[in-house]
């Protein structure tokens, strides 16, 4: 797929914000020349099915944040918590939280900046389009589609894992089938719909979340006929199989070992704490980009981050990561594969600390809401990566491409690209099936191939603000960034470019440093740890990173591309207002002066 600078899309990008819908110009037939039937069909499906060549414009700010928040609670709290708490004690794995909350903060203070200036469609893509080089956009478009496609995958394993914990005659295969199945039908309906549905799911996570904070803070003060076993402290050293009672022996042990533990389990939080840039996939979907992107990427992030902080921080308390019942890597405690204990929530510390307290009732209903949890935020991911697909299918220069996947239904939905985004997901059946055998490890892989792919993106979005810095400076006669009619029209992060160069710095650490511990482990023959294994973990911390690098070089031999000068910049800071938005200064005086609280206040909803 050909990426076309020079495309209707990129054109559109670049001076309008809210397109009419009426205006479009009808689709071109697939063939006019072949006449066989299935040109016909072909040529039936284009005008019937793939009429349309725009989004519809119906998110409200709420719709925007429950997508987004939906799509950032997933598994990871719940369960790949207990792995980093085994690997790095509580005190661990709560400062890898911080500072994969940290790197998230860094990113989305540079979207949050960038969507205020350009609140086009598709700005993940724009940006290091922009103000980089056209092969990057290129690049972080792909690989931000993959590692989307590959998060549904890994979600739906595990929903489908999840309803395992009855032992009921019920298979995973029959499962995950009726889940794919759920994932296609709530994306395929309208956008306006959707976005209610996921609305009322970040209701319910959130519900979930602060409820699961309240029980373990009621388990610590002594609720429950059971006895609380706990040990709040940071691990010995470290040792990639985690800790148990009879093997409390570090492979690396003092301060470096603590340290390279705490960066190890920072490698492992980030998937559970990413997400926060969905915000940005709506703004082709958006009822008002110009004011509801801006304020939703600025805070709608810290919502996840601080649940996820503060439920690490009191499960901590609750648990013992010597417990043998913790999910620790390449330790095969459950009689099959060492990834058996996912299949159900008996290995998340929320549910070893409820039965540690006593409590029979809860763990059950717990692994219910894990299946809504892992299969909304499945449902989350096939959305962004259908989306992502639709752009990159309209920027495309590849008529063909255009015509379908670059197209939606009457009802404005784009049903080729959600179709071609949902295929990846018969994954799921490969790995359900594989589960008993060797290949188990797919599991890993699918969920690495996410995170990889997206520390990638991180850093090309950081890279951009850098840029985008630059250029505002050169151009400070035509928008200045420190003059008052910025601050009022648009959003101007502080304590920039160090959040950005921040991001870039650590994002890369992560990325190059993410496969160490599979390294170490092939060097020194670390016991517990088969060859395979460590095998199967290098490959799967470095593929992301690989491909996007791989596509990058690919994309700019082919096209030739270069990276952009500050003159390619003399026009991107100005897009022609939405028809819905109103005058910010004039808003601003028929309000009585709305603080900032209730500025933050405002995205909650």
């Amino acid at each position: 797929m050909a990426f076309n600078g020079n495309s209707s899309l990129f054109k559109h990008l670049q001076v309008e914000v809210n397109p009419d819908p009426e205006a479009l110009s009808p689709p071109q037939p697939i063939d006019n020349n072949n006449n066989d039937s299935g040109s016909s069909v072909l040529g039936w499906l284009n005008y019937e099915v793939f009429r349309r060549d725009c989004l519809d414009r119906k998110l409200q700010r709420h719709h925007i944040t429950g997508i987004a928040f939906s799509g950032a609670v997933g598994v990871g709290l719940f369960q790949t918590s207990g792995e980093i708490i085994a690997l790095g004690g509580p005190v661990g794995a709560l400062l890898a939280s911080i500072f994969a909350g940290l790197v998230i903060f860094s990113v989305m203070r540079c979207l949050a900046e960038m969507v205020s200036v350009r609140p086009v469609a598709a700005p993940l893509i724009d940006f290091p389009h922009t103000f980089v080089d056209e092969a990057l956009g290129f690049t972080v478009g792909i690989m931000y589609w993959i590692a989307n496609c590959m998060s549904m995958v890994t979600l739906t394993i595990a929903a489908s894992m999840f309803t395992q914990y009855w032992q009921s005659n019920f298979g995973i295969t029959a499962a995950t089938f009726i889940l794919l199945l759920a994932l296609f039908l709530m994306n395929a309906c309208g956008v306006e719909l959707y976005g209610r549905m996921e609305w009322v799911f970040k209701w319910l996570k959130i519900t979930l979340i602060v409820g699961l904070i309240i029980l373990m803070i009621l388990i610590k003060a002594g609720v429950g006929p059971g006895t609380v076993d706990s040990n709040f402290e940071i691990s010995p050293g470290f040792k990639s199989t985690g800790f148990l009672k009879n093997d409390k022996q570090p492979a690396i042990p003092g301060t470096g070992g603590r340290i390279l533990a705490v960066w190890t389990c920072t490698t492992m939080a980030m998937f559970q704490f990413m997400g926060g840039e969905i915000v940005l996939v709506t703004a082709g979907e958006a009822k008002r980009p110009m004011r509801n992107l801006p304020i939703a990427a600025r805070y709608m992030y810290l919502l996840p981050v601080s649940f996820y902080l503060v439920a690490i921080l009191f499960v901590g308390l609750n648990i013992n990561y010597l417990d043998p019942r913790v999910y620790h890597s390449h330790v095969s405690y459950y009689v099959h594969s060492r990834l058996e204990g996912i299949q159900t929530a008996a290995r998340s510390p929320f549910v070893i600390a409820i039965e540690n307290a006593g409590i029979q009732s809860l763990p059950g209903f717990l692994d219910a809401c894990y299946i809504f949890s892992a299969l909304t935020a499945a449902n989350t991911a096939l959305y962004v990566s259908s989306r992502t697909l639709f752009t990159l299918a309209q920027r495309s220069s590849n008529v063909r491409i255009r015509n379908t996947i670059g197209r939606t239904n009457n009802g404005h939905t784009p049903l080729a690209a959600i179709m071609v985004s949902f295929l990846p997901g018969a994954l799921a059946f490969l790995a359900v099936r594989a589960r008993e055998r060797a290949f188990s490890e797919l599991i890993h892989v699918f969920g690495r191939l996410y995170t990889g792919p997206m520390l990638c993106v991180y850093a090309a979005e950081c890279l951009a603000f850098l840029r985008f810095l630059s250029a505002i400076k050169f151009y400070k006669r035509t928008i200045d960034r420190d003059g008052k009619g910025y601050r009022e029209k648009h959003y101007r992060a502080h304590w920039q470019p160090v959040w950005a160069i921040l991001g870039l710095v650590l994002c890369t650490l992560l990325m190059f440093f993410s496969g160490w511990a599979a390294i170490y482990d092939l060097a020194a023959k670390s016991p517990g740890v088969n060859r395979a294994d460590s095998i199967v973990d290098l490959i799967a911390a470095y593929l992301g990173p690989f491909m996007f690098f791989t596509i990058l070089a690919s994309y700019k031999l082919l096209r030739r591309t270069r990276i952009r000068s500050i003159d390619d910049m003399r026009n991107v800071w100005f897009v022609k207002d939405a028809s819905d938005e109103e005058d910010r200064t004039t808003r601003r005086n028929k309000r009585v002066q709305r603080n900032r609280f209730y500025e933050f206040l405002s995205w909650v909803r």
